[in-house]
């Protein structure tokens, strides 16, 4: 019984779509890098040399119940934390959009 309930819960649980945008902050600001589009798959791009911070904005939805999630996360950082801080402080966080 508990295997059934369980596969019940992780199909109601199912992305109904999946997007993210991958950005890389360096000295000229926030460069747009690599992304995946519902239907349409992963556009893959190579980091900026440059790069001082790189994050990935997400979106997910669900169907039931359906919800949209959104969020960002960093996925590097230079250890040059004085150019970080100040890149920060000229470009802001990183971008919240696909």
């Amino acid at each position: 019984m508990a295997s059934k309930e369980l596969i019940s819960n992780r199909e109601t649980e199912m992305a109904v779509r999946k997007e993210w945008t991958e950005w890389h902050l360096t000295p000229r600001g926030w460069e747009k890098g690599a992304t995946r589009v519902h239907g349409q798959g992963n556009t893959w791009i190579e980091e900026p040399l440059d790069r001082l911070l790189s994050c990935v904005y997400q979106e997910l939805e669900t169907s039931d119940p359906p919800e949209l999630k959104k969020w960002s996360e960093e996925t590097w950082r230079s250890k040059k934390e004085d150019e970080v801080t100040a890149a920060l402080a000229k470009s802001g966080p990183c971008p919240e959009r696909l």
